[in-house]
């Protein structure tokens, strides 16, 4: 698993947004799993964090400004997350970064679909079916047209040597 990217706020771009504590940053902690976003709460006192993993993550769209970004992070099940502050570069990478993992997760996702259908195919198709009632299936096909004369031979073949 690789090291996290984090990157932080400007200064300059929350002061514009009426940020009611600039000097504390609003922070995103990325690695191959999950988000993470860090703001100052309204109370001032403490910190916010909201977690999102990316196998829920739906879509990361950027608004670029005159200056800065807004960058919003949809998700399901919840609301979702606006992040300002960022540069247009920044937000870029942030984009960038979050389709690459989404991405990834989706593969991860797909994967473990299939091995879970294949699994339950194998378990149905533990039946045990007579050497006969599958060479007959396999002389309806050839009658057919769907196998041909050496098709049916060679998996005649195979079912007898089993």
């Amino acid at each position: 698993m690789s090291e996290p990217v984090i990157f932080k706020s400007s200064y300059f771009l929350r002061t514009l947004n009426k940020d009611l504590n600039p000097f504390t940053p609003n922070v995103l902690v990325i690695d191959e799993e999950h988000i993470e976003f860090k703001r100052r709460n309204w109370h001032l006192i403490s910190e916010d964090t909201e977690t999102l993993h990316f196998k829920n993550i739906t879509g990361v769209t950027v608004d670029s400004h005159m200056l800065g970004t807004t960058i919003t992070i949809k998700s399901t099940g919840t609301d979702p997350i606006l992040v300002r502050g960022f540069w247009k570069k920044e937000a870029k990478e942030i984009k960038e970064l979050c389709a690459k993992y989404i991405a990834l997760q989706n593969q991860k996702n797909s994967g473990e679909a299939v091995a879970n259908s294949l699994a339950h195919a194998m378990r149905g198709s533990t039946r045990n079916l007579s050497v006969a009632d599958e060479l007959s299936k396999l002389r309806t096909l050839m009658d057919q047209g769907v196998l041909t004369r050496e098709e049916f031979e060679e998996q005649k073949r195979k079912l007898l040597q089993d």
